[in-house]
């Protein structure tokens, strides 16, 4: 009986030491089991924020390609904008080349009238208006003879009492300033920095030689100084203070002289020299 009951105390001892062994072993994985939590969490919040940088950086690098991508567009835009406004003038010009000189005559002849004076005959042109008064360019020549200043100018329709307001004798030049606004006779002065006359463009001379009004020839620039503008196109005497104009409508030059036996050779002052004396540009 003492020996069963040693061996129940012995059994008994064995078990608690085996609960205290388990205890004790469960007790010593608490702090581990926190640890490794502690880890888990931290690793998950490295997770979120690499997560969260690495999409930050995905959307600033997003941003940029739009906003390069706006600026490839606009410029785009720009280019089609430059491209259309190229084409539209290309366009105007074929339509001109292929019309001819008919329709820019047919503008340019209601601005154009025949000067008379006592003892000479020319032509002008209806260059700016100001109020209720036209002002027309012609050549000093036509009408420096005048004592008066009062010179007649006619078109098919009509003729006016002009005066002569004012003389560029060294280049040639007068105004005419005329009451009233003689109709559909648009001025035809444009920026004279624009009227740039190369050799080889078109040119076209308006005017009426020997009082023969209205009548148009046609030629190209030969020669280009800083004070005159030769030509081919043929002119004779009252042509003197016409306009001669380029393709695109541009007064470039006052028809002044006409070579005499010399074939096809005539000479306008350049517009710009108007503003030497006779006008502010």
């Amino acid at each position: 009986m003492e020996g069963k009951g040693f061996d129940s105390a012995a059994s008994h001892k064995g078990m608690d030491e085996q609960w205290d062994e388990r205890g004790t072993r469960r007790i010593a994985l608490a702090p581990a089991l926190a640890a490794g939590l502690a880890v888990c969490a931290g690793a998950l919040a490295l997770w979120v924020w690499h997560e969260q940088r690495s999409a930050a950086a995905d959307r600033a690098a997003l941003e940029a390609q739009l906003a390069t991508l706006q600026q490839s567009v606009t410029k785009l835009s720009g280019h089609d904008a430059t491209l259309a406004s190229r084409l539209g003038s290309a366009e105007k010009t074929l339509r001109r080349k292929n019309a001819g000189i008919a329709p820019l005559a047919r503008r340019v002849l209601r601005s154009v009238f025949t000067v008379q004076t006592d003892t000479a005959l020319g032509t002008g042109f209806v260059a700016w208006q100001d109020g209720d008064a036209s002002y027309l360019l012609t050549a000093a020549h036509v009408v420096d003879s005048q004592p008066s200043g009062e010179v007649t100018i006619t078109r098919k329709g009509g003729s006016w009492s002009g005066t002569v307001e004012g003389l560029d004798a060294r280049d040639d030049l007068a105004v005419i300033r005329v009451n009233g606004r003689p109709s559909g006779a648009a001025p035809l002065w444009q920026n004279p920095a624009a009227a740039n006359a190369q050799p080889g463009d078109e040119l076209l001379l308006v005017g009426s030689p020997f009082g023969l009004a209205g009548t148009v020839t046609s030629g190209v620039v030969s020669r280009v100084t800083k004070q005159l503008v030769q030509t081919d196109a043929a002119a004779n005497p009252g042509n003197s203070g016409g306009p001669a104009i380029d393709a695109q409508g541009r007064v470039v030059g006052v028809v002044l002289a006409i070579v005499r036996n010399g074939q096809n050779i005539t000479f306008a002052v350049r517009v710009d020299r108007a503003c030497v004396k006779l006008r502010r540009c």
